[in-house]
This record gives structure tokens, sequence and C-alpha cells, in this order.
């Protein structure tokens, strides 16, 4: 059953007000390529725009001449290079200056990032002028370019990225469905609701982060716009969080960074550092990254570590029966179907046996056997896919990636469940067969 689209959930004015004041690329696309190897010096400058009568005062952050780490410098000397554009928008009762905690890492990161202070108007997100206000906002910032200090310092011709938390996140969201911008190839919206159909006129690369213990934007909101939209796209779920209570954790910044690096800079590894980067007991990360999206089918899981394929021991039907790795024989207990199972997760049955894979608790070290199909939690896996077609395989119930046990590399090993790690006993190769 579809979830009724709301345009914003569980707001109070207090609530947010109390939040603010805490306060693969598609064919073709070109990239801002090689990467920035150290982080830059900070600088920023005002421009006091508008939109016909709508204020639109915009701080614009950008790399700096300088010693890296510092605050943000007034007007200082920008950096020689050319980058690329990743706005960020604030939440309700907030500031650009309240924001620095993302907007300097990008900055950092080699990105021009025009920040408006608005006053936000509940209202205005909803019903599109904030959206609108933020693509006005960055035709000016394209067109600095042309003259002043930051001429021939922005990246005009590969398109932008959009990030923003809150109101912000949902001015984010907008962009890219109901009052959509062609120009975005990559977005962040944070905390935000779903604001409407993704538009066929944007084709953006999208990460959302949200606590899914978020009472002042609905968690199951932002999982409906996760859902809607295509890959390459991933959630980082701050597990028990608030609506602001990863600003403090250094695994949020961190990914974001990794995330508009990849989309718009081609850092592959990047890429490949997005599920380590958003590792740890209280995180769940899902992406689909690949170049076919995570889909049914029968296939062969290999090992990376070990060039070992999953196998159900001793090519036993018995429910019970355990899986473990082995050299590849080409026999049906080493093909597996992946059946969906609904809201992104799959059942993984055993070709041989008809039986489903299940994980026999919650624990670290916990076996993995074959049992009759029940529908049970315990039975659904979440495939978080790495790009080449290479999947991690988390377990719905337990939060815990398949893994082979100790990083062994010899036949009849254990396949059992882990705390996720990213290391490659975690990574197999998914084969059609």
């Amino acid at each position: 059953m579809t979830m009724q689209r709301r345009t914003f959930l569980g707001l109070s004015a207090a609530g947010m007000l109390g939040a603010g004041a805490a306060s693969l690329f598609g064919t073709g696309q070109a990239l801002a390529d090689p990467a920035p190897a150290n982080p830059y010096a900070v600088g920023v400058r005002r421009y006091n725009w508008s939109r016909g009568s709508r204020p639109c005062t915009t701080y614009v952050y950008y790399p700096a001449i300088g010693t890296a780490g510092g605050n943000p410098v007034t007007d200082a000397p920008a950096a020689n290079g050319v980058f690329p554009v990743y706005n960020f928008t604030h939440g309700y009762g907030s500031s650009p200056q309240n924001s620095l905690f993302i907007i300097r890492r990008l900055a950092e990161a080699g990105f021009i990032v025009p920040a408006p202070h608005f006053n936000h108007n509940f209202s205005d997100v909803n019903n599109g002028n904030t959206s609108k206000d933020v693509s006005q906002i960055i035709t000016n910032t394209l067109a600095l370019n042309t003259s002043g200090p930051l001429a021939g310092r922005i990246r005009t011709d590969i398109g932008v990225g959009v990030s923003g938390h809150s109101l912000g996140g949902m001015t984010t969201h907008g962009l890219l469905t109901s009052w959509p911008d062609s120009r975005i190839v990559s977005a962040n919206p944070q905390s935000c609701v779903d604001m409407g159909n993704p538009s066929s006129s944007v084709s953006a690369k999208v990460l959302f982060v949200h606590g899914d213990r978020d009472s002042t934007t609905q968690y199951s909101s932002a999982r409906q716009a996760y859902n809607e939209i295509t890959w390459p796209k991933a959630f980082l779920t701050f597990v028990g969080g608030s609506h602001t209570s990863f600003w403090s954790d250094q695994r949020f910044p961190t990914t974001v960074v990794d995330w508009a690096r990849w989309t718009m800079y081609g850092d592959t590894a990047a890429r490949d550092r997005l599920p380590s980067d958003a590792a740890g007991s209280n995180t769940r990360w899902e992406a689909q990254l690949g170049e076919t999206p995570s889909g049914p089918g029968i296939y062969r899981l290999t090992a990376q570590h070990s060039g070992k394929v999953a196998d159900i021991d001793a090519v036993s039907t018995a429910a019970g029966a355990k899986l473990i790795q082995w050299s590849s024989t080409g026999r049906t207990n080493q093909h597996f179907e992946f059946i969906d199972a609904g809201d992104g997760h799959v059942k993984i049955k055993a070709r041989h046996s008809g039986l489903v894979l299940q994980v026999a608790s919650n624990s670290n070290g916990a076996d993995i056997t074959q049992q009759s199909d029940t529908g049970a939690a315990s039975q659904q896996w979440r495939i978080m896919e790495h790009g080449g077609g290479v999947v991690s395989l988390i377990n719905r119930q337990s939060g815990l990636a398949m893994d082979v046990w100790e990083y062994s590399t010899s036949d009849g090993a254990r396949i059992t469940q882990y705390t996720y790690t990213g290391n490659d006993n975690q990574r197999f190769t998914r084969q059609a067969v």
C-alpha cells in the first residue's frame, strides 16, 4: 500500500524553531576531474541578490588561498582552480553561519558553496517559492564566473549539486520533483519529507540522510522519496537519531563530501569509501550505485577476499543446513535466486532446495542457514551496492552483514553475520547464472 504523500509531517513551529536554533554518472556527464588531493582554506563573500521582490541574500563559500583548517575568511582571494557548485540551504530559524559544520567541509573539498540566508516561510517552501529562489541563486552563482573576484574559478558546464537540512532539505527535494531544475546532477536532502514525484527533467544522484526517530520530519516520508527515485542513490540512516542529532557525528559531513566528490569530480576512491565512512553501530547505509539496478534473478556469490563462492553445505536440501564458502563447482547449491520482498529487501533462495537464507539470531557470528520461507524479517536482506556487481548483504532483522567468518580463505569456512565493516569478506560479486 502506497503511503499518502504529505508536504510536511509532524512539524510544529516550536519544534522547528528549536531545530534551527541548534542549528554513476549519466552517460556522457562531464566531470570536474581531477578531484583536489588536499583541503583548501575557505573564503566567503556576501551577495545581496533577489528574485523579483523576494530577497535572496547569499553567502558564497569557496576554496581560498591560505592555510586549510581555519574559519572562513571574508573576501579572501580564491584559490587557483576551477570548482563545481554545490548549494546548501539551511533549516528553519538557522543560517549559513550555523551550518558551517557541513558548508566548510564542502568548500575545503573543492566546491563553490552558495548558502542563502532565508527567513523561512512554511508556505513558501510548500508552494515552491523557496525552491525557485534557490534556482535563481544557482543562476547568479554561475554568473560570478564571468566577472569579479570569482571570475574563471567556477565550473559552469557540468551541472550543479544541491543540499539542505529540514526546510532546506525539503527545498532541495522540491528541486528534484515539483519545481525541477535540470542543471542538478547531485543532491543531498537531509531530514526532509517527500515533496512530490520525481521529475523526468532531472537526472541526479541523490543521497538522503535522516534519523529514524525524527519527530519533526517523518522518516517514513523520506523513505518514500528514496524508494520513488531511480538509482544511483543512497540512504544514510542514523539509527535512533533525531532531527539534528547527527550534526555532531563526523560520519555525516564525511559521507556527504564523499558523495559530492564522487558525483561531481568522478572521484571513485571517494565512492569506494562511502560504505566504510558511513559505517557504525548506530548507522545503516543503503546504496544502489552500480551500472544496473538491484533486481530479481539467479546469481553466484563470490567472496571478494577468497574467490570462493557461497554454498549450502554438502548439497543438503534439509532445513537448517549451513551456508559456507567453497570452490566453485557449478552445482545448484551454489546458485541463489534473489526474490523481491518489498520495501527495498530481497529473499535469497537456494536453487537446489527451494529454501531461503535466514540468520539464527541477532548476534555477531550467528549462523546463516536455509529454512522454509515464512516471510520473517530474519529471512530478508538489503542489497548494498558497491559498483561493478559487488554487493554486501544486510539482514533486515539483525542489521548485520553477511560475513565469511574470521576472514577465512578455506573451503568449508562458515558464512555468518557480523557488524558491517565494508571489508572484502563482507563483499560478494554477484554473477548472473
